[in-house]
């Protein structure tokens, strides 16, 4: 990862505490590698 990204990661990670931990929501973990991956997924 470039050091552009790092902030940007750190934010993703912050607002996914909030949702799992506050929240609680189910993390489904990182997609981005996945077949398919889109913004939007009908499960």
């Amino acid at each position: 990862m470039t050091d552009v990204g790092k902030p940007e990661r750190t934010t993703q990670d912050r607002v996914i505490a909030l949702f799992r931990d506050e929240l609680g929501y189910r993390y489904l973990g990182d997609w981005s590698d996945r077949d398919g991956n889109s913004n939007v997924s009908a499960l």
